[in-house]
């Protein structure tokens, strides 16, 4: 890169800032914390009131009073819309002597934004200092005018501004540290990427370009380009079901379309539900809320998110990112031979949005069954059932003796009564008639009549159609004509 000379440092007052490349080789490993909120001020209509500072995000010490104090010469800074340097990214600096980046505040709207500044040129004063009066100096202690704001450092290229600009917007790694804001050995990293862009071809970055090569050498350097030049796209539609709704269980399922590679996409769903990556989405990764899609190019990468919900309602997904942009800096210097600060504006740049919901079905309403409360009763053990076989219950049929039924004739007085044969038991065998104790009998018809008379003997008694049974014997009465 070339340089004007009026813009160098001696070599002597170069070396300093090569102390901090050599710390940042010797980071470790980092965690990304959240933004500090600097103290916010009121919207003015006139110059605002001396205030203390807020942090900027990630400070890991103390800054002193002075520091942070905005009064007399730095106020007037302030409320001419300048930029006012605080403190440097290390406690190592004295209050001339400044670690880069360096925490600076400015008026944004009528509220105090604390922001980090990166240098853009590895051999020039930060200009960061300040003297007991509070005035701004150099190393010599020479006292500087207003930090004001700049369009940009002149000795960059266009491709050199994207890539800064996309460094300071984005995450990228050195040597495993993963640069950003949130700490000092993530600040020590991006400062050193930065310069890596800035001041590649400078003589004093000769010991240090196998560090720029295996980081952000030429082909990461034109990837990052490519996204700087792009239409940069964010799209997010449902994809399963189509339309209508689920039921409550089931897996709906969105796909986002983005050109942002290797950018944090920042994508929420409804309370009660998870979102993840599913189907073939081998380039993208999800971290909490943070989606970061691989790849090159203008073409956009289609990823797939699941969500499921239990409950039925309507859910949706939104994601967010701030486009990658130049327009997205801040600059701003203090004189020729002092560093071109370049600071991401984190509050004017307007966010990309895309959303989409899905509906769930409510589970049908049903009456819960009354239960009784169960008593608690002591176990009881059962003796076993023997098991009986079953046998085929047989109609018991009552045994009645057989009486002989003897049929009634009735008997109808003047009636004629037709004979029927009677069956006349065998008669016992003749025996001597006895002599005649009276006068014989006469008929009645005149003829002649017969008696006989002896135990259990029937009795038939013609004409008049009865046969009986005595008590003590059977009496047959037969009458015979002579």
């Amino acid at each position: 890169m070339t340089v004007s000379g009026s813009r160098r440092r001696p070599l002597v007052l170069r070396l300093s800032l090569t102390a901090a490349i050599a710390a940042t080789v010797a980071g470790s490993s980092v965690a990304f914390a959240s933004p500090a909120v600097s103290a916010p001020m009121p919207v003015r209509t006139a110059a605002a009131p001396a205030f203390t500072a807020g942090l900027c995000e990630g400070t890991e010490y103390t800054p002193s009073e002075q520091m942070l104090d905005i009064s007399g010469i730095r106020l007037d800074h302030y409320n001419d819309g300048n930029i006012v340097p605080m403190y440097g990214t290390t406690d190592r600096g004295t209050s001339a002597a400044v670690d880069a980046p360096v925490c600076g505040v400015r008026d944004v709207d009528g509220i105090a934004k604390s922001e980090w500044m990166y240098c853009t040129d590895f051999d020039l004063d930060p200009c960061a200092g300040v003297d007991e009066n509070g005035l701004p100096v150099d190393k010599h202690n020479d006292e500087m005018g207003a930090t004001v704001p700049s369009s940009g450092n002149p000795d960059l290229s266009a491709d050199d501004l994207a890539v800064i600009s996309w460094l300071l917007q984005n995450p990228a790694k050195l040597d495993g540290v993963v640069s950003g804001n949130g700490s000092e050995d993530a600040r020590s990293a991006r400062q050193t990427l930065v310069w890596c862009v800035s001041d590649y071809d400078n003589p004093l970055m000769a010991d240090f370009k196998s560090l720029c090569d295996r980081n952000i050498g030429d082909d990461e350097r034109a990837r990052i380009v490519e996204i700087m030049n792009v239409t940069q796209t964010l799209d997010l539609v449902r994809k399963t079901p189509a339309t209508g709704t689920l039921k409550a269980g089931e897996t709906a399922v969105f796909t986002l379309n983005t050109n942002m590679y290797r950018k944090p996409i920042n994508v929420q769903s409804s309370a009660g539900t998870e979102l993840t990556v599913c189907g073939d989405n081998a380039k993208a990764t999800l971290s909490a809320n943070q989606l970061t899609v691989d790849g090159r190019g203008d073409a956009p990468t289609a990823v797939d998110l699941c969500l499921t919900a239990a409950d039925g309602g309507d859910y949706s997904v939104t994601a967010s990112v701030i486009p990658d942009s130049v327009e997205n800096l801040h600059w701003n210097t203090a004189g020729a031979q002092c560093q071109v600060f370049a600071s991401f504006d984190t509050v004017r740049p307007a966010l990309m949005n895309a959303s989409a919901s899905v509906g769930y079905a409510a589970a049908p309403t049903t009456t819960p069954a009354t239960t009784t409360p169960a008593t608690t009763t002591p176990a009881t053990t059962t003796p076993a059932t023997p098991v009986v076989p079953i046998v085929p219950i047989v109609p018991i049929v009552p045994i009645v003796p057989i009486v002989p039924i003897v049929p009634v004739v009735p008997v109808v007085p003047g009636a004629p009564v037709p004979s029927q044969p009677v069956a006349t038991p065998a008669a016992p065998a003749p025996s001597a008639p006895k002599p005649a104790t009276g006068p014989r009998p006469v008929a009645i018809d005149g003829g002649a009549a017969e008696q006989n008379s002896g135990r259990n003997v029937a009795v038939a008694v013609t004409g008049l159609g009865l046969v009986g049974m005595a008590a003590a014997g059977a009496v047959a009465l037969r009458r015979k004509r002579s």
